[in-house]
Formats: C-alpha cells, sequence, structure tokens
C-alpha cells in the first residue's frame, strides 16, 4: 500500500523506525520531506503524495497540533481526500497530548496509543487495515466468480453486508456533522449527534465486532465534546447547573472504567470539576477533590486534576499557599499553561482582598516574562487591581511597599505598560494609567521619564480634577529626590 507518514520534525526518529518498519512488510511509505524544493512545488508534492496514498498516519504531539504547523495543513488535505478517516486514517499518540485538543476528524476513530515499541504497534495497526481491504476485494472477486447463482444463495448475507455498510456510512455522516458543530462552538448540538449516533448502533443487531469498533469511535467523539463543553459551559437563564452537567455524567464514568494512565487522570480530572460546576447550584454533599486526587494517583503530574483542585482550594476558602502548590505543580505542562492560568486568575479573582490582588500581579508578571497570551477580560481586572492600589487618596508609599515585596519596581513597571499598551483596551477605561505610570517610573529609577509622563498628565486635567493634588504631590516627591543625589 502506499502510505503518508505525517509527523513533526521533533518526532523524525519515531518516523524514521515506524517507515522501516512498514517499508519491511512491503508498503511505499512518503515520509522523508528533506529533499523537496521550496515553495508551491512543495506543497504539491505533498498534495499529489496524499492523493495517491491508501493509508494516512499522523503522529499526535502536542508539536504536531500546534497552530501553524504543516501538519495541520497535511491533515486538512486528508480529510479532503477522506470524508470520514474510517479505514483510511491512523491517528497514533506518540507524545502525551490532550483529548480535547484533538482535531475531532482524528477523534472520530480509535487514536492507536502504543503500549510497547511503537513502530511495531503502527505497523501492526497497518496490516490490519490491509486485511481489511483485502477482505473486501476477495469478496469483490468471489461475487465476479460465482455468479448469479451463489449470489441467490448469499442474497441474505449481502443484504446483512449492504445494511451494515449502510449503517457505517450514516454514523460516519453523524460523526462529520458532530464535529462540525463541535468547531462552531455548539457542543450541546455535537452532544446530542454524537447520542443520536450510539443509539443507532445500539440499537441494531450487527457483528461484535462492529459494534465495538463503531461505539469506539462513537465514545471518543463523546468524551472529547464533554470535555469541550465542560471547558467552554455556560448557564442558560433559568437553569441548573445539574440540568446541563448530569446527563454528561455516565459518558464521564463510562471514560473512567475504560481508561488507565493519563488518560484516566484526565477523565477524574474532569469528572471532578463536573461536580464542581453542580455544586455550584448549592449541593454541599458534593467533593470534587475526591476526583482531583483519584487523578492525581493515575497521573501523579495530571495538569487537569491540579489546576482544578487549586481553583476548588480557593473557590471553598482554602489557603493560597495550599493552591498554589497544586497551580505550580500544572504548569510544569507547556502545553497546558494557557488553561491553567485561565483558572488561576479566575480562582485568584474570586477572593477580594490585597493577598489574592498582589497573588494576581504577581502571575501576570510571570505570564509577561513568559510571553504568555492574556485575554481581554483578564486584562482589565489586572488593570482595575493597579488602579484600585494607586487611586488619588490614597498614599502610593504603602501600595509600591506592597507590589515591591512581590517583585522589582522594575518588573512591575514593565508588567503594567505590558496591561495598558494592548490596543484593546480602550484608552477611555484608563483614566488613571499616566498617574500610575509615572509613579511606577519614578519607583523603578526613571525619574526624567516619570516626570514628563506626571507633567503631560497634569496638562490635561481640570484644576480641580480630582488626580490634581495626587500628581502635584508625585512631582514633589520627584523634585525632592533629584535635589538629595
Amino acid at each position: 500500500m502506499n502510505i503518508f507518514l505525517c509527523y513533526p520534525s521533533a518526532e523524525r526518529a519515531t518516523a524514521d523506525q515506524i517507515n522501516l518498519a512498514l517499508v519491511g512488510q512491503g508498503h511505499d511509505v512518503f515520509f522523508d520531506r528533506d529533499d523537496l524544493p521550496a515553495g508551491d512545488e512543495y506543497h504539491q508534492r505533498i498534495s499529489r503524495a496524499i492523493e495517491q496514498s491508501h493509508v494516512f498516519i499522523f503522529l499526535i504531539t502536542p508539536d504536531s497540533l500546534a497552530k501553524g504547523r504543516y501538519t495541520l495543513t497535511e491533515l486538512d488535505i486528508a480529510l479532503a481526500k477522506w470524508e470520514h478517516p474510517a479505514g483510511h486514517v491512523l491517528p497514533v499518540m506518540v507524545q502525551p497530548t490532550p483529548i480535547k485538543e484533538v482535531p475531532p476528524y482524528l477523534r472520530a476513530v480509535t487514536i492507536l496509543e502504543p503500549k510497547g515499541d511503537v513502530a511495531a504497534d503502527v505497523a501492526r495497526a497497518v496490516s490490519q487495515l490491509s486485511s481489511s481491504g483485502l477482505r473486501k476485494k476477495i469478496s469483490t472477486n468471489l461475487k465476479r466468480v460465482f455468479g448469479i447463482g451463489l449470489g441467490l444463495v448469499l442474497l441474505g448475507a449481502a443484504l446483512v453486508v449492504s445494511n451494515t455498510m449502510a449503517l457505517k456510512g450514516e454514523i460516519a455522516d453523524q460523526l462529520a456533522r458532530g464535529r462540525m458543530q463541535e468547531q462552531a462552538q455548539d457542543y450541546a448540538a455535537a452532544w446530542a449527534t454524537y447520542e443520536q449516533a450510539n443509539k443507532n448502533v445500539q440499537g441494531r443487531r450487527l457483528p461484535q465486532l462492529l459494534v465495538n469498533t463503531l461505539v469506539a469511535d462513537i465514545t471518543q467523539a463523546r468524551t472529547g465534546v464533554v470535555m469541550q463543553w465542560l471547558d467552554n459551559i455556560h448557564l442558560p437563564s433559568g437553569k441548573r447547573w445539574e440540568d446541563i452537567v448530569a446527563p454528561l455524567l455516565p459518558t464521564l464514568d463510562e471514560a473512567i472504567v475504560h481508561s488507565e494512565g493519563l488518560r484516566k487522570g484526565d477523565m477524574f480530572a474532569y469528572r471532578g470539576w463536573a461536580d464542581f460546576l453542580r455544586s455550584r447550584d448549592g449541593r454541599g454533599d458534593l467533593k470534587p477533590e475526591v476526583s482531583y486526587r483519584r487523578a492525581i494517583e493515575a497521573d501523579p503530574s495530571n495538569a487537569y486534576a491540579h489546576a482544578m483542585w487549586g481553583h476548588w482550594i480557593l473557590w471553598s476558602g482554602g489557603n493560597l499557599s495550599d493552591a498554589d502548590r497544586h497551580f505550580t505543580q500544572a504548569l510544569t505542562k507547556a502545553e497546558h499553561r494557557p488553561f491553567v492560568r485561565g483558572l488561576q486568575l479566575a480562582a485568584l479573582g474570586n477572593r477580594s482582598s490585597d493577598e489574592f490582588d498582589m497573588a494576581q500581579i504577581h502571575v501576570a508578571n510571570d505570564m509577561r516574562r513568559g510571553q504568555e497570551p492574556l485575554d481581554s477580560t483578564s486584562r482589565r481586572r489586572l488593570y482595575r487591581i493597579f488602579d484600585s492600589q494607586f487611586k488619588y487618596d490614597r498614599v502610593s508609599r504603602e501600595s509600591l511597599a506592597k507590589l515591591t515585596a512581590i517583585a522589582p519596581a522594575t518588573d512591575l513597571l514593565a508588567t503594567y505598560q505590558w496591561l495598558i499598551d494592548e490596543k484593546e483596551f480602550p484608552l477611555s477605561e484608563k483614566v488613571s494609567a499616566p498617574y500610575i505610570l509615572g509613579v511606577l517610573q519614578a519607583a523603578a529609577g526613571q525619574s526624567r521619564e516619570a516626570k514628563q509622563t506626571l507633567q503631560t498628565f497634569r496638562s490635561t486635567l481640570d484644576p480641580h480634577n480630582y488626580y490634581m493634588k495626587a500628581v502635584d504631590e508625585a512631582l514633589a516627591e520627584l523634585k525632592k529626590t533629584a535635589s538629595t543625589q
């Protein structure tokens, strides 16, 4: 068979081993792109190779799914060739990757998760695909050889095959529709589509092997959409959390039973998150930390469980230091950092005190230094913390003392500039920004810049503006400092 092997450059060594194993079985493998010319010809050669392939192998890693990677372009070409991946596309999990980040197209079939030698497991899976295709060819040839007489004898079997193929096509269509609904973030509709697909399979008398295969594909799709939905869930007016979450629990419970290792950890973590959401209806009998603990028993470094547990500790009134231990552990997984940061800032923002305000500034400073993305809602909330610390009627020295206890003044200045420079954050919402900027510039030793910032701000103020006194005091402090140097 012609096989196209799709992999990120970091997995070249793994791809080499898989190529050797497949070539040893007599397959023709397209995998070495180093010798291809750059530009349009490169893309055309890749497209042609995928078009001519019988099987498309996709090595799943966080890198292969990263935005802008050419591996995703190759996957799009495969999608254009085969509307449904069954029988043609073999996804292989070679590096731990959150299942919800795997494209729905790949989740529509069972993902191979090698337990031992990756190349050997892939070669075995390809052999099974090849055998399946060979059986179809033999069946077709037998019909031609034995003719009408045998066709009549086998009419009953043919009807069974016909019904089976019709069902497979129906399920493929439903999975494809569910993927489109997921991509449109209509998780409720995608869930309903996958549920209907599951009912269609369960209600038919079919060979058990076929049932198992279809159910595995549907279960994987259902689990993926449940995780996506729980991540992005919103409570409609007049609804309880229980109304939305309870129907999803059997899918999570089933996934827990049939998974192990990293995936079992993910499933337990989301089971705990589901209980947290249900607890928001006022149910005190739910204990999300029980599921989080079991998730960490299955996978000690599980980022979902640690982040969600840290969030729960703060939500339920626990200590910041206890929550920090979990958030710190979760942040060791680089691919999960945006998810973890979102929960961390949300949890800190739910607590109202200087301690938690300072903790949010500390997180923002770390994110700025690490060049991590920050959503506009969090950006505004962090700006308001600075604003509350430097109100015109508060003493700046006290605020600076608290802030410089968590980060040097130069870092605070850089973080504040990072927060207010975002174009999506309108100037009209940053009335106090020039005053705060000037104070931080002065604290960071940038006296000339501070003086210019404050004087420019002062020139825009009405004489009776409540910031006038604060600005004059800051300028006087700058003058006093300059005279003593």
